[in-house]
């Protein structure tokens, strides 16, 4: 790394950085490309009971670790909309995620309040998600791609002197020119109702195990689960090759650095979004080929990067940089859901189940 690409000691020490242990940062660099922790403790060179102790210790500082599925073979997608004025008091099945957000006026005298909703949805029922809301939304999203940040990242690096993770410029272009690459499609997969509860807790916690899937199904869902054997078997032969990489998800705290939503339009949307995710506390990104957002949490030493990639990247930014002021999680799937798709064998409408909702 060029000597200007070394971001001062102050800065990073002012508590608005990833501070890790270098075997913590080992163990969270394998583990994308890990799908047991049998695997960090090979691939990281540390024993087995070390890695068990910090993925403990990470937890404990609310650094986890998450199966991310091939979304396009389960006929998921990731969906985001958004529309102007507060939040609503209730939202479709499939819902994630709503945040509140504040950006620039669209219009004139309409406020730049704005509510953003995810919803991580059944292929088949994106239309009808989209229209459950009553309104057209000012921007939406139904993503082809959902990247998350990695340790492993072109543009991230762990600065052993300091014991953090650090934003990494000197592969820029090469990052950019990856991200070129097209999007690749791959026709849907059957998924049964047990490959889904499976693909569901494992998505909460990447290193899940199936007996804790199995004691965890009648408790969260009110359902008989399987037998462990064939929990067994489905993992093997369904889920497993379901699996891309595992990501890895923390936050600073907001009252230092606000989270905020970057939104790109325009044919390089994509690119642009592929190489914001590769650098650290730009945390996920979804896009389409003409669509793009990032959610990120840049500390001010960070930002540079944004501008950095924008100027060598053509794209629009028709709303501009929203400021997250308050954001909340839903469960995508419900007992009642769960239920429909394992007695139908297809996913409910979106209008099925209503979830209710008060600002707090």
């Amino acid at each position: 790394m060029t000597e200007e690409n070394i971001m001062p000691p102050e800065v990073l020490n002012c508590g608005i950085s990833l501070k890790l242990s270098l075997n913590e940062w080992k163990v969270l660099y394998y583990a994308p490309t890990s799908n047991t922790l049998s695997k960090i403790s090979e691939q990281a060179k540390l024993p087995y009971s070390t890695v068990i102790d910090i993925i403990r210790r990470l937890q404990e500082s609310k650094i986890s670790m998450h199966f991310v599925p091939n979304l396009g073979l389960m006929g998921l997608k990731y969906v985001f909309l958004l529309f102007p004025g507060p939040p609503f008091r209730e939202y479709p099945l499939y819902t994630l995620r709503i945040y509140r957000l504040i950006g620039k006026q669209i219009f004139p005298g309409i406020t730049g309040l704005y509510t953003g909703v995810l919803g991580l949805v059944p292929e088949s029922q994106v239309s009808n998600y989209v229209k459950s809301f009553g309104m057209q939304p000012e921007f939406q999203i139904v993503g082809e791609e959902y990247k998350h940040w990695t340790p492993n990242g072109k543009l991230t690096r762990y600065d052993t002197a300091l014991g953090v993770v650090v934003p990494d410029i000197e592969n820029i272009d090469d990052a950019i020119l990856t991200s070129m690459s097209p999007i690749i499609r791959q026709e849907r997969k059957w998924i049964d109702w047990i490959d889904l509860l499976i693909v569901y807790f494992k998505m909460k916690y990447a290193y899940t195990k199936l007996s804790e899937v199995h004691s965890s199904i009648r408790r969260v869902f009110g359902i008989d689960p399987p037998s462990r054997q064939l929990m067994s078997y489905h993992y093997r032969s369904h889920v497993a090759p379901l699996w891309t990489y595992n990501s890895v998800s923390y936050e600073l705290p907001k009252t230092s650095v606000p989270e905020k939503i970057y939104i790109f339009k325009g044919p390089h949307s994509k690119v642009i979004t592929r190489t914001l995710v590769e650098v650290p506390f730009f945390l996920e990104g979804l896009y389409s080929e003409d669509t793009g957002l990032v959610v990120g949490q840049p500390p001010s030493y960070v930002e540079p990067i944004f501008y950095t990639v924008l100027s060598k990247v053509n794209v629009e930014m028709p709303i501009g940089i929203l400021l997250v002021e308050k954001s909340w999680n839903f469960e995508w799937l419900t007992q009642d859901a769960v239920k429909y798709y394992k007695e139908n064998s297809e996913h409910p409408d979106p209008s099925f189940q209503r979830i209710k909702f008060e600002e707090k």
